[in-house]
Order: C-alpha cells, then sequence, then structure tokens
C-alpha cells in the first residue's frame, strides 16, 4: 500500500482547517498536534492543528486526538469523558478507551456509543478488526485478550507500552523497541526510556520517549523489511 495517495491527497482537521497529509500527525512534547511530512528520514514537522492534545492517533482514512473534554477528528468534535484515551482506528470508525472512567466506546461519524465491555488490568492498546482484540498488563505480563476476558496471546514480560498494529505487535523494554510479526519473527531497535506508543499514521508509529532533555518523539516505519527508526525534527536524542 502506498503511503501518499491514502488519504485522498489531504484531509482537513474541521477546528482549524488546516491540511493534514496522509503521512500522519503526531503529538509533540508541548501537547500540539501537528502533521508529519515529507519521507522516511527526511521528514518536517507541520504547523500545529490543535493544542493541549492528551493523545492521538491515525490510519489511512481517519485521525482522532483526544483533549482533556473532547474527541476531534477530521470532520468535527464530540464530548469525552477527561483525560487521555486510547484509540484503535480503522477505516471510518473507532474504539476508544478512556482510561480514568475505564470505559470502552466506538467511534462513529462524531458520535461515541458506550459498550459493555469490561476487561481486568491496564489497558494498553486495541486492535479493531473481525474480532476485537486488546492488549493488558497485569503484574509485568502483557496479554493479549477478547472483550469477554478470554486469554488469545501473550506479548511479553515488560513494564513499557505495547501497541496492536493491524497484523503486528509493537512492545518496549527497558532499552529496546521490539516489533514482531505474525510470523514470530522480531525486529529489534535500541531505545530507551519509551512512554507511549501511538499510530501515526499508514505504517507508521510514534514513539514519545522521556530524557535528560525533556522528552523526544520517534517514528518507526512498520512496513515488513523496510522496518526503521527515525527521529522526528525538533527533538532531542
Amino acid at each position: 500500500m502506498r503511503i501518499l495517495p491514502i488519504f485522498c491527497a489531504v484531509c482537513a482537521w474541521a477546528q482549524s482547517g488546516i491540511e493534514v497529509p496522509a503521512v500522519g500527525a503526531v503529538v509533540d512534547p508541548t501537547g500540539a498536534l501537528r502533521p508529519v511530512q515529507g519521507v522516511a528520514g527526511s521528514f518536517l514537522l507541520g504547523p500545529a492543528t490543535a493544542s493541549g492534545v492528551l493523545s492521538a492517533a491515525c490510519s489511512e482514512r481517519l485521525c482522532l486526538a483526544k483533549t482533556d473534554s473532547e474527541v476531534i477528528s477530521t470532520r468535527g468534535r464530540t464530548d469525552a469523558p477527561p483525560g487521555p484515551a486510547i484509540f484503535s482506528v480503522n477505516g471510518d470508525d473507532a474504539i476508544v478507551f478512556f482510561p480514568e472512567p475505564r470505559t470502552f466506546a466506538r467511534w462513529h461519524n462524531d458520535t461515541l456509543e458506550l459498550l459493555d465491555w469490561t476487561v481486568n488490568g491496564e489497558v494498553l492498546s486495541i486492535r479493531l478488526g473481525a474480532e476485537a482484540e486488546i492488549a493488558v498488563r497485569r503484574d509485568k505480563n502483557v496479554w493479549i485478550v477478547r472483550p469477554d476476558g478470554s486469554v488469545v496471546d501473550s506479548i511479553a514480560d515488560t513494564n513499557g507500552p505495547a501497541l496492536l498494529l493491524p497484523e503486528d505487535v509493537l512492545f518496549a523494554t527497558s532499552d529496546e523497541l521490539v516489533l514482531r510479526h505474525p510470523d514470530g519473527s522480531e525486529v529489534r531497535f535500541d531505545l530507551v526510556g519509551a512512554e507511549t506508543i501511538a499510530a501515526m499514521g499508514p505504517h507508521y508509529t510514534a514513539i514519545h520517549v522521556s530524557n535528560d532533555a525533556g522528552g523526544a518523539v520517534y517514528a518507526l516505519r512498520t512496513e515488513p523489511g523496510r522496518e526503521s527508526l527515525f527521529l522526528l525534527p525538533g527533538n532531542t536524542p
């Protein structure tokens, strides 16, 4: 799947009218949502399209961002519980988890429909497919479970963040990023201090790390055979 045509050229954030290119969008260390432009290894961050953003995720057709009280999409916004959110975006739909009230909701056409899902443990990520899957941490182990709590698989003994991609699993240890493909093969990258992992756009994830300079954001290309890690501009490693 090529990157550039995926958003049908561009789509506009309704609250600002600023166009978001197809590469994706990322929350910078100041909490501003910024489009990512360019090609692998030569990225530029565009002007902020929203401020006060706590979390965000993009797919090939949709970007969602969470402020303290709203979920913002490319077409509008809707009221939401306070605090950050965990998004799983697939096509024009999404599943959202709000950690503070511990509630799941389905997002569609700028509305949120609460779901009757109860999952024990710390929710890290959601995969929206034919059947939803949820990555949860219980003690130090990370498991992949169904909304009814049944266990599908395990990821690792890790205290770091994890992200369920459409096919792969990406998780962080204390000093590495591990991208695990469905056949069990892994690609590892040296990276210390990963705090969050989010879908930045098609074939890319955004990794926020803590460091002595206050933080940095990396982009990981996840296409099989083309896996690469890049420090986004405006960050100090």
